[in-house]
């Protein structure tokens, strides 16, 4: 605030030598004269106190501001350039503050949802457990032979349910930092298509459902164990979207089912698109689609989309879905 301390300076110069004309006038007896230094000295003392209010207003309306937490309020000092510059900077800092607030909110609100999805989950998982092991000692005799082979299954079920619900929260909170690296897309992306093939094998889908277009020698900077993984949940995906839409109607679906995986460059930045022309998604599904643990499939974790988007945003990147129910899906990722 150079230029602002700069006035305050000048003012109160002016005033003191106005002060000290003021009394050598009146006692050579130019009253005239004096008095209108007098009223010069008291218009540098209204000159200051307009900058001292106008600074203590501003500061004022900025903590009223971050007090009240109003994100419409914006300060605007006219004038002085410095006091212009420090409102342009309580304005930005305003902004940052409302912005981290609603972050904050919002990850509660994410939190929320899903502590109260884990006590609903771990309830319906541990309830049987309590129940057959409660009636196991009120009635041992009974669990004998076949009985308790069925009870120990059904024990060991409950459990490993419970474990993979655990595994899926870990996996959800416990995503390491990416280890950022460049790597050259045709070679990155020929590791990709051998993950890719080994999964049509296992599903009895001929090599040539998934098709990559990628330019050989474009870079990407990116932790290739983190992007694989995003990579390979999506293309599951989009199989599974496709076996759902040839089972769902297999007649009128005579359209072979294809997955096209294509690289591009956007805004110099990588452009990732996964297309699929499977079952697709009606909108209650879409609406629900990143909330942790929600899942149409049996035996879904309902944390993979979830994960897939913090991977990406930790790459600087998001990730967007489009979809309609029939037509198929397009997932497009901008990465950094």
């Amino acid at each position: 605030m150079r230029h602002y301390r700069l006035n305050v300076a000048l003012l109160l110069a002016g005033l003191v030598v106005a002060t000290g004309m003021a009394i050598w006038l009146f006692l050579s007896g130019l009253w005239p004269q004096g008095c209108l230094t007098v009223i010069a000295g008291f218009v540098c003392i209204l000159m200051l106190w307009n900058l001292q209010t106008r600074l203590i207003h501003t500061m004022s309306a900025f903590v009223s501001a971050l007090e009240m937490n109003d994100t419409t309020l914006r300060i605007e000092v006219a004038g002085d350039s410095e006091l212009r510059k420090m409102s342009q900077s309580m304005n930005r800092i305003a902004e940052l503050y409302h912005t981290n607030l609603r972050e904050l909110e919002t990850r509660k609100l994410y939190y929320d949802r899903i502590l109260k999805i884990m006590t609903h989950e771990m309830r319906n998982g541990i309830t049987p457990l309590i129940a057959i092991t409660a009636d196991m000692e009120n009635d041992p005799e009974r669990y004998q032979g076949d009985t308790l082979v069925e009870a120990s299954s059904l024990l060991r079920t409950q459990a490993e349910g419970i474990k993979r619900f655990l595994d899926s929260y870990y996996s959800l909170t416990h995503l390491p930092e990416p280890k950022i690296e460049k790597v050259r897309a045709g070679d990155y992306f020929t590791g990709v298509k051998r993950l890719v093939a080994s999964e049509l094998r296992q599903r009895g889908l001929p090599d040539d459902v998934v098709s990559f277009t990628v330019p050989e020698d474009m870079t990407l900077e990116i932790d290739s164990s983190l992007i694989t993984q995003v990579l390979i949940n999506l293309i599951r995906n989009a199989l599974d979207a496709i076996e759902k839409r040839s089972v769902l109607d297999p007649v009128e679906n005579q359209e072979d089912g294809q997955v096209e995986v294509v690289l591009t460059v956007s805004d110099s930045r990588p452009y990732l698109t996964v297309t699929d022309n499977g079952s697709g998604m009606a909108p209650e599904v879409m609406a629900n689609l990143f909330q942790p643990f929600f899942t149409t499939k049996e035996g879904g974790s309902g944390v993979g989309l979830s994960l897939c988007r913090q991977i990406v945003r930790r790459h600087g990147g998001d990730l967007h879905i489009q979809s309609q129910s029939g037509k198929g899906t397009v997932v497009s990722v901008n990465l950094y």
